[in-house]
C-alpha cells in the first residue's frame, strides 16, 4: 500500500510540475485549473493533514517529493555561472495559484518571472538582483515579493537554497 501511495503521490507532482513547468514558458494548453486542487491530502493520501510545516524549529526542511524541473533554459531562465539545478514541491495548485517548495543549488540564473511570487527562504541564501541593479541577500527567515514579468537575476550562496512560495498567474 505504501508503495502504491508513493507512486500516485510521484505521479501526481510529476504532472503537476510538468504544467507549472509549461506554463512559466507559455506552452501547452493545460492550466493549473484543469488540475483537480492538488493539496497535501492529494499529495500524501487519505490521512495528509491539511496543514504544512515547512521548516519545523531547529529541524531541517524536509526534501521529499521533490522534483527536478529540468534545464534552467528549457524554463526560460539563462544560466550566468555554475551548473544550477532546481526542484518544485507543488503542495497546492487551483485556478492560477500554486504552493509549495524550491529548491535551487549554487549558481547564478537570471529568470523573468512568469509568475508573482511571495516567498520566504527557509534554508540557505539567495543574492536577488533587480532590474535597477540594486542586489538584496536573502537567509532563512527572509521573505521577499516579486511581480509577474520582473527580471531577476538569482544567485545560489552555498550548497543550495530552500523556499516555500505562494504563486499566481495574473492575465496578461
Amino acid at each position: 500500500m505504501s508503495r502504491h501511495v508513493r507512486h500516485n503521490r510521484l505521479l501526481v507532482l510529476g504532472t503537476v510540475a510538468l504544467t507549472v513547468l509549461l506554463m512559466a514558458c507559455g506552452g501547452g494548453e493545460q492550466s493549473l485549473d484543469s488540475i483537480e486542487g492538488t493539496s497535501a491530502a492529494a499529495l500524501g493520501g487519505a490521512g495528509a493533514p491539511g496543514m504544512i510545516v515547512y521548516s519545523p524549529r531547529g529541524k531541517p526542511v524536509s526534501e521529499q517529493g521533490f522534483v527536478w524541473m529540468g534545464p534552467v533554459e528549457a524554463q526560460g531562465g539563462r544560466v550566468l555561472e555554475g551548473e544550477p539545478r532546481i526542484y518544485a514541491r507543488i503542495d497546492y495548485s487551483r485556478n492560477g495559484v500554486a504552493a509549495g517548495l524550491f529548491k535551487a543549488t549554487t549558481g547564478k540564473i537570471e529568470v523573468t518571472f512568469p509568475f508573482s511570487e511571495h516567498s520566504t527562504i527557509l534554508e540557505g541564501e539567495v543574492a536577488i538582483t533587480d532590474e535597477t541593479g540594486q542586489t538584496h541577500e536573502y537567509k532563512a527567515g527572509d521573505s521577499y515579493f516579486i511581480r509577474q514579468g520582473q527580471v531577476v537575476i538569482w544567485e545560489v550562496k552555498g550548497k543550495h537554497v530552500i523556499k516555500s512560495f505562494f504563486n499566481t498567474v495574473e492575465a496578461p
